[in-house]
């Protein structure tokens, strides 16, 4: 399966790593509309590619993105005078579910999706990254949930998925209605990076090392984990259980099962487990 885009770098770095950086860097990967339908689509088709164990997505140049391009998306709000309220009401519905639907694709590929951060990560940034299993930055990282600053509330995840990630709401209400940046270390307090790197070149090394020991455990156990944990999120206990329950009487089936036991008993190299 052959990846090619025009605002999107796509690249198998071995190991069942693929690396996505988003590649505007003469915008700050800045996010217009054909960045927002490339992004939907890699993560699509990713998600079906059996070559593929766990994504990491980064921004190519000076920052991870600076968000939305008002330039860009100001232009596509220009609407017909002779629409009236209710249908342009309706377009903007459509548009709104598409693009968070872009971003949903992240957090339904069922390979873990690693985000190394660096430089600027703005409004969309953010959006981007909250979809993310698992997020590393660089100590000179900047993040804004930025939308109150530009006139609107965030509509595209960050309000959804931050409450999620973060479990002080005093503090993400603060960030998220004041539009101030923070910083690295702020953002590790707050849980919403796991680690602090000194570069950028830093977050890149400690990002592929994670992905690796990813990829050579089994795809059904790293997959099956990932699914589970995002429908945990979001139900009850009681019904999650029931659903990693259903989930497991077929998965527990797996020969990868027994080759892990062999492995850990006998204190071995992990096996070289079958593509999914």
């Amino acid at each position: 399966m052959t990846y090619s885009y025009n605002c999107l770098i796509v690249s198998d770095i071995g190991d069942g790593v693929f690396h996505v950086q988003l590649n505007r860097p003469k915008k700050m990967n800045a996010l217009d509309q054909e960045i927002w339908d490339e992004i939907g689509d890699v993560f699509t088709r990713l998600d079906t590619d059996e070559n593929c164990r766990v994504v990491i997505i980064s921004g190519n140049g000076r920052a991870f993105s600076t968000g939305i391009d008002l330039q860009s998306f100001s232009s596509g709000l220009v609407m017909d005078d002779d629409m009236d309220v209710a249908r342009r009401s309706r377009k903007i519905l459509r548009d709104l579910e598409k693009m968070q639907y872009s971003f949903t694709l992240i957090e339904k590929c069922c390979k873990p999706v690693i985000a190394a951060i660096h430089g600027h990560c703005i409004g969309g940034g953010i959006d981007i990254t909250s979809a993310c299993d698992i997020r590393y930055c660089s100590k000179e990282t900047d993040f804004s949930v930025k939308e109150v600053a530009v006139g609107l509330a965030a509509d595209v995840g960050s309000l959804n998925r931050l409450p999620k990630i973060i479990g002080n709401h005093g503090w993400l209400r603060e960030v998220a209605m004041t539009a101030r940046h923070f910083g690295a270390k702020e953002a590790l307090e707050q849980g919403f990076v796991s680690r602090v790197c000194d570069s950028y070149d830093a977050v890149m090394a400690v990002a592929k090392e994670t992905a690796k020991v990813i990829a050579t455990s089994s795809p059904v156990a790293v997959q099956g984990t990932k699914i589970v944990l995002n429908y945990a999120r979001d139900h009850p206990v009681e019904e999650s259980l029931r659903y990693v329950a259903l989930w497991n009487m077929s998965q527990l089936q797996t020969d990868d099962i027994a080759e892990s036991a062999v492995a850990v008993m006998t204190r071995g190299p992990k096996p070289n487990y079958s593509k999914l």
